[in-house]
């Protein structure tokens, strides 16, 4: 010190800086870090809730910035909740890291890890907490990376996994070395289903910390799989990966389990896709791949914020079956339905969005060709669907159709003043252009230029049930067709020449003016004309959209003198998908034959139709 007396304090600053810095790093080099052993044991203990012990710690060497720490006997036992057994429990594990980072960041850098008779054992219960942290759920900190090991060493070590709100698991032997790399394998089940494990990553040494790390992961089973090859950017960073993926399973929700994606249960399907992950957000790109018979592909990002989760993107199709996107098991409950209540027009589909009500996004689908039962009308499908907070939005929704499409909007509202409603609100908003009456009824031989407004609102959980409460309208017109004369003449209850005109003879059929107004899911007739050259016939009465039971009946009156006229109305029962006209028994006794026959010779049939304003009626049933 007698030296730095003759010197200036600009010179005696700096130099008493540097050696006091020089003390400070040499006491940190020396630092006996054994000593924190209980203060270490505290924090733990204080952070995760549960007694966590250290039976020793001790440096293995006696100065460095780079000290190596002993730890042995660890024990961090499980969370009351998950049972009996321990967290983590470990026989011995060397830590080497950066002191100066510990003093300048608060935080030590990892740079080796080197731990042997190690087993981790994290469980999730059905409610989704997790014994590994305490609850606390920080987006933050999750997107925060991985340490940067420059060794990683791993004997005799196992990772067990058990997650009942997923229903899987798994059980894995762990080993890391420098000179072959990570290496996990065991066995787990999903759903069930058993599966193989296999996990593999580049040797961990050197300037590894800086590069991307190789990997591969490998879930085989006969039921569900999944392969994730690519690069994490940098050792054991699971938040940050680029990947090529693909997945396999005897339905979606199967692979769903892997994924945790909110996917619903589908017929077997087959998936490939480039993914990129920046916890908590996956980015999935060039996704291809079969569900059932249909084919799709597209893109997709999946973010999770605030608990929720949101999914945008875009999917093609070219040729789609909706049937495949019930599972086997819901397809056999379909089939069951319908040998019960027997065959139905309106779908039992459901629409209850409470399983994913914490799911929002935005998706352009497009459906080249759809795969329908022939003959159907319908022939492709485009539309944006939007889900938010429990509403799902289909807007627009363009079908096309073998001609003309079918366009509007449809809505499932399920959103509640305190969270989701116990039933959604369907409504339905659709308007047909360009099509044809022959596209949908090709049996009854009856065709021309068809329009259509559909405009109804009900609850229920499926489709069918909503529609059976709604209220509103369904209108239908068809315009400047043809239909066979003996029908037309039928309809208006001239049985002479229905009897008499051959089969091949056609008719013109002006107009079908069909209006029929909803009311608690009933659809009552008002009104409900059909006009031809031969006839005009009215039809009064309603159908039941819940049971789809139809009853209506028919009055006719042809537009010419007639031999034989039945005088009276014609009942229509049955169902939508199987109407059934009923014969009156008066047209099958010989008298009521012969009195029709006695009105015709005494002119006493009644007036006859006139043309009706076929636009007028149109204006009137589409308002």
């Amino acid at each position: 010190m007698t030296a730095l007396r003759g010197l200036s304090w600009w010179v005696k600053g700096p130099l008493l800086f540097m050696l006091l810095a020089l003390v400070l790093l040499a006491a940190l080099a020396a630092f006996p870090w054994g000593m924190l052993r209980e203060t270490i044991e505290q924090r733990l203990t204080a952070r995760l809730g549960r007694p966590a012990t250290i039976a020793v710690l001790e440096r293995a060497d006696s100065f460095s910035l780079h000290p190596t720490i002993i730890a042995r006997d660890i024990r961090i036992p499980q969370p009351q909740w998950a049972g009996s057994g321990n967290l983590v429990d470990a026989e011995e594990a060397r830590v080497t890291f950066s002191a100066l980072s510990l003093l300048l960041r608060g935080r030590p850098d990892i740079e080796a890890f080197d731990v042997s008779g190690m087993t981790v054992h994290l469980i999730r219960n059905k409610v989704g907490r997790e014994s590994w942290n305490d609850g606390k759920k920080d987006e933050a900190a999750s997107s925060t990376r991985a340490p940067r090991f420059n060794r990683l060493r791993i004997v005799r070590s196992r990772l067990i996994y058990e997650d009942a709100k997923r229903d899987r698991s798994m059980d894995v032997k762990v080993e890391a070395d420098v000179r072959r790399g990570l290496a996990m394998r065991g066995t787990g089940l999903i759903k069930g289903h058993p599966v193989k494990v296999a996990i593999d990553g580049a040797a961990v040494a050197g300037d590894a910390a800086d590069r991307p790390w190789p990997f591969r992961a490998e879930i085989s089973g006969d039921a569900v799989g999944a392969t994730f090859k690519g690069t994490m950017d940098r050792p054991l960073d699971i938040g940050h990966l680029t990947a090529e993926a693909t997945a396999y399973g005897r339905d979606l929700a199967l692979v769903d389990v892997i994924i945790e994606a909110g996917l619903p249960g589908t017929q077997p399907v087959r998936l490939a896709a480039q993914v990129r992950r920046d916890r908590p957000d996956w980015t999935i790109t060039r996704l291809r791949g079969t569900i059932g018979r249909s084919d799709i592909a597209g893109n997709a990002t999946i973010r999770k914020r605030d608990g929720r989760t949101r999914i945008d993107g875009e999917i093609r199709s070219r040729a789609f079956d909706f049937d495949d996107l019930a599972s086997d098991e819901g397809l056999a409950r379909g089939r069951a339905e319908r040998r019960e209540s027997g065959p139905r027009v309106v779908p039992n589909t459901a629409i209850d969005l409470k399983t994913v009500s914490k799911t929002d996004g935005r998706l352009d689908l497009r459906v080249d060709r759809i795969l329908w039962p022939e003959p159907s009308p319908f022939r492709s499908m485009q539309t944006t669907l939007v889900l938010d907070h429990g509403k799902l939005t289909l807007d627009p929704l363009v079908i096309g159709l073998a001609r003309g499409t079918l366009a509007g909007l449809l809505v499932v509202d399920q959103q509640g003043s305190d969270g989701m409603a116990p039933a959604p609100l369907l409504t339905i908003r659709m308007d047909m252009r360009d099509a044809h009456l022959v596209d949908f009824f090709p049996h009854a031989a009856i065709d021309g230029a068809l329009s259509a407004r559909l405009r109804i609102a009900g609850r229920g959980g499926t489709v069918r049930d909503a529609i059976g409460a709604s209220n509103g309208l369904i209108a239908l017109v068809a315009r400047d067709g043809t239909i066979p004369a003996r029908t037309a003449s039928l309809l208006g209850q001239d049985i002479g020449r229905g009897l008499l005109t051959g089969k091949s003879e056609q008719a013109q059929l002006r107009c079908i003016i069909a209006r029929l107004d909803v009311q608690g899911g009933v659809a009552r007739a008002d009104p409900a004309l059909i006009d031809t050259t031969r006839a005009l016939t009215r039809a009064t009465g309603s159908v039941n959209l819940n049971t789809e039971v139809m009853d209506f009946a028919l009055s006719g009156v042809p537009k010419g003198r007639s031999i034989l006229r039945f005088a009276g109305t014609v009942p229509v029962r049955g169902t939508m998908k199987v109407p059934q006209i009923i014969v009156p028994k008066e047209t099958a006794s010989f008298g009521n034959v012969m009195k029709m026959i006695g009105r015709a010779i005494a002119g006493k049939q009644g007036a006859v139709a006139q043309d009706i304003d076929c636009t007028a009626m149109q204006a009137q049933a589409m308002r």
